[in-house]
């Protein structure tokens, strides 16, 4: 029997160290059923697929363009007995989930279609979506950003508020074509996310049987108040990178090199606690949500050691000395 499934994100829930390891261990997964297609050169995630995505970077565009290159997967592999595993955390975009019907429709050529979604914390996810955006220029203040996140719903055009995701994705597929998996569950499996993935797919492989790529981790994120403290200092222009490692530096230094930091203060965390938990409850209830028996605990600081208003004056200060030295060196 056929079967495709679609690994859609969400952002920030290591979708690129799942793409990078599939990618380079292709024809490992191959012989164990699992078929991840390299769809162009160096670009281990299948982004090139994703529909109704009008500025679409031209490095993830594919000869055959997205639908073509669908239609294609699905008359080539429509037939065989194997898995075909195809990732990209864009397709979890607000605008790119519009047309979840035609993508239904061009995989129909598979016996089988599975669709995961891995969703975490939206504090956690919220914060390292503000890293992210901010390897780019400098995104608004994290008092403006709560604000945000609590009246609309969303950041940069991503779902903080899940429960529209699991609508839209109703839209196209039923519950039992949609597995949601919770991130803090999936890092704590005896092999890591990826062990994870590869026991839910029915692969006889485990993770420590893949070549390693990037250590095993691709895409980490810097240290969130590091980013916040680059961020303050640059704004309104983007924060380079020597002020971004600077920061970094400063904040070991100064609480340690286990310091687990929070991008909001107590107060705002609170905000997103009394406002998301209660969205989250009412998530539990959504059809898809029971079908995978997914459920999202209530808020916690977990590991938190640092909170935004609990940055001192010394680590200004010594961030200030660093950055000074700096530019002394030119």
């Amino acid at each position: 029997m056929s079967k495709v499934v679609l690994h859609i994100g969400t952002h920030k829930t290591a979708t690129t160290t799942i793409q990078d390891l599939f990618w380079t261990n292709a024809a490992l997964l191959e012989q164990h059923g699992l078929i991840y297609p390299h769809l162009r050169d160096k670009q281990t995630g299948h982004h090139g697929l994703v529909l109704n995505w009008p500025h679409m970077p031209k490095i993830f565009q594919l000869p055959d363009g997205d639908e073509g290159t669908l239609t294609k997967l699905s008359e080539t592999h429509g037939g065989k007995d194997a898995t075909v595993f195809l990732s990209s955390e864009e397709f979890s975009r607000d605008r790119c989930l519009v047309d979840a019907t035609r993508l239904r429709d061009l995989l129909s050529g598979f016996d089988e279609i599975e669709v995961i979604c891995v969703l975490r914390p939206q504090w956690e996810f919220v914060q390292s979506a503000y890293v992210e955006v901010s390897r780019g220029r400098c995104p608004p203040r994290p008092a403006q950003i709560v604000e945000q996140v609590i009246e609309t719903g969303m950041y940069e055009a991503l779902w903080v508020d899940y429960i529209p995701l699991l609508d839209r994705l109703a839209e196209a597929f039923t519950p039992d074509q949609v597995t949601l998996m919770p991130f803090d569950d999936l890092r704590r499996h005896a092999g890591g996310i990826v062990g994870a993935f590869l026991d839910h797919l029915g692969i006889d492989l485990r993770a420590d049987q893949l070549q390693v790529v990037n250590e095993g981790a691709s895409n980490v994120s810097p240290p969130t108040l590091a980013s916040y403290a680059a961020n303050i200092i640059a704004e309104p222009k983007h924060a380079p990178l020597w002020l971004l490692n600077k920061a970094a530096h400063a904040l070991r230094q100064e609480y340690g090199a286990g310091v687990k930091p929070c991008l909001f203060t107590r107060a705002e965390f609170l905000q997103l606690k009394t406002h998301f938990d209660a969205r989250n409850e009412i998530l539990a209830d959504h059809p898809m949500a029971q079908r995978s028996g997914f459920a999202l605990k209530p808020f916690r600081p977990q590991g938190v050691t640092l909170f935004r208003e609990e940055l001192s004056k010394s680590f200004w200060v010594r961030l200030a000395r660093m950055g000074f030295e700096q530019s002394l060196q030119g």
